[in-house]
């Protein structure tokens, strides 16, 4: 007897498509109001100029991110071409009955082009099962991040189809109006805003964070205002979720489809199928399915859920005149900073106009540093290491 496969639902394709098509005109379009003021759009809504104001053009893009992300072919495109939001979803789900296809993601990287990530569509969903049974009680996922990312797509869209509760989008700097049983999913970032911005959670309120590391004095001053649970997700657009904790828990419990496998003095990932995977951090193994993340293997770090590269930053500003040595790392405010050495030949405020023109000319918004230190020289500990700096 054959075991069915899992379907994707109706809602959780139409959080997912609407999510995608925003990103991608949010990438092309320069000017002009873009229909990104909310996830998802009505179904009956038009895609033309009379709705959502899609010229031609647009509407093509719109197809062939729709067609990227969710593998699909124009031979099961209807007979007219889509004409209103709702007919997306059922070109999507024309293309998977049985959910088993494959849907391709993108890294969050700003720096280079995003590379690809193609992932099972049934692994996706045992994801936000399994998932789903580690939050019961759940009455509405409170989604702060969108569904074009894995973490999205898995937290605010296949993991609310799982549970059978609505979805509803908050964003900061709006009311969050938080209610007991809601399920918070959010980015590091948005968590430190999070904190500063209410005066005590409502009772039962569970959260969960990834897109970077989460800080565990954040997660404890979260806890001490009322978060009734914290869970920190592990993982990457490669693989989707490894491991969670449940705050204030410092090691990782490996997700099930999951098992560490020795190599070369290091460790990988083996799933259930007998294939290895890299592992985005050096970690620390903690027992047979623990697991605590040590360092990045590429050196990036994580700015506002973008993969940014400190040492590409610091490159650029040593090519500026007047900088002698630069150190880029990452603050305790989540964003970057640099120290710099300058040439004492150079003019103070000429210099640090033209670092900030360098800043503003030639890095995306996540890889521009927020505070610039100056010194004779750089930061280093008794070894010669590189030290932090205030």
């Amino acid at each position: 007897m054959t075991t069915a496969l899992p379907a994707l639902s109706r809602a959780a394709v139409h959080r997912i498509a609407c999510a995608v098509v925003a990103s991608e005109l949010r990438r092309w379009r320069t000017t002009g109001a873009a229909p990104t003021d909310r996830d998802t759009w009505p179904e009956a809504l038009p895609i033309g100029e009379d709705g959502l104001g899609l010229d031609s053009i647009e509407q093509l893009m719109a197809l062939g991110a729709l067609a990227e992300t969710f593998g699909l072919e124009d031979s099961d495109l209807g007979r007219e071409p889509p004409a209103r939001v709702g007919d997306w979803i059922d070109w999507i789900l024309r293309g998977h009955t049985a959910a088993d296809g494959r849907m391709t993601v993108r890294t969050s990287g700003s720096t280079g082009r995003p590379k690809p990530c193609d992932h099972a569509i049934a692994d996706l969903l045992d994801e936000a099962a399994f998932l789903a049974t580690q939050i019961p009680g759940r009455r509405r996922v409170v989604a702060l991040v969108p569904a074009h990312h894995l973490y999205g797509i898995i937290w605010t869209a296949l993991l609310p189809a799982a549970l059978g509760v609505e979805v509803v989008v908050r964003t900061i700097g709006t009311p969050f109006d938080l209610a007991p049983g809601d399920l918070v999913v959010a980015v590091p970032d948005q968590w430190r805003a999070l904190l500063r911005l209410t005066r005590g959670f409502p009772a039962d309120i569970v959260g969960v964070s990834s897109g970077g590391a989460l800080d565990d004095r954040l997660a404890a001053d979260l806890l001490a205002d009322g978060l009734a649970r914290l869970l920190d997700i592990y993982g990457s657009s490669e693989t989707g979720g490894i491991a969670l904790r449940d705050l204030p828990a410092t090691a990782y419990t490996l997700l099930p489809r999951w098992h560490l496998l020795p190599k070369d003095k290091d460790w990988q990932l083996g799933d259930d199928r007998g294939l290895c995977h890299a592992l985005p951090d050096h970690i620390k193994r903690i027992g047979d399915r623990g697991l605590r993340p040590t360092g990045r293997r590429d050196g990036a770090v994580q700015v506002g859920g973008h993969n940014v590269w400190p040492g590409r930053v610091a490159i650029m500003l040593r090519t500026l005149d007047g900088v002698v040595d630069a150190a880029v790392r990452l603050g305790d405010d989540g964003r970057l900073k640099a120290f710099i050495v300058r040439d004492d030949a150079a003019d103070p405020d000429l210099l640090s106009a033209r670092i900030d023109q360098a800043i503003a000319d030639r890095l995306a918004g996540p890889e521009r540093p927020k505070s610039i230190r100056f010194g004779a020289a750089l930061p280093r500990d008794a070894l010669g290491k590189l030290a932090d700096w205030d």
